[in-house]
């Protein structure tokens, strides 16, 4: 950071503006992980995570590889102004640097067109089979992985 502004890319970009190039990924984080949870999601994810709101707030992080993905499909895209392509890739750029200076997040990330994305009936119903409807509780989550031994 030098002074009011940041350099990203070789470019300085006002802190102001870095501000919003970085809400508007984490937002766009948080429009896919929305798309995520509106899929088809087993009994058990719902039991687990029955408002939108409350599973988006706690598990965008999943989705920056995704957001990354869309991005860079705008940026290839015809349609997209100069303009926004530039903030498009800024936005990649500010967010590289940001995952450079901070912990790295552990999650599992979230790619669209995949089983595990878009969800899928079979396995929806195995997961009911062997682990029922119900919401998962404190203690059997820390009990899960000492029930067998």
């Amino acid at each position: 950071m030098i002074g009011d502004y940041m350099l990203v890319n070789g470019e300085q970009i006002p802190i102001d503006e870095v501000k919003k190039l970085l809400s508007m990924f984490y937002n766009d984080c948080k429009q896919i992980a929305g798309h995520f949870y509106e899929m088809e999601r087993s009994p058990k994810f719902r039991a687990n995570w029955p408002i939108d709101t409350v599973y988006v707030n706690c598990n965008w992080r999943n989705f920056f590889q995704e957001t990354r993905e869309f991005y860079a499909s705008l940026l290839g895209n015809d349609h997209v102004s100069p303009y926004d392509k530039h903030r498009i890739f800024l936005a990649i750029a500010l967010h590289d640097q940001v995952e450079k200076c901070s912990p790295k997040f552990e999650g599992v990330q979230m790619f669209r067109g995949t089983q595990q994305f878009e969800g899928d009936r079979y396995e929806n119903r195995r997961i009911t089979e062997s682990y029922g409807r119900h919401s998962n509780t404190f203690k059997e989550l820390l009990m899960g992985g000492t029930r067998y031994h």
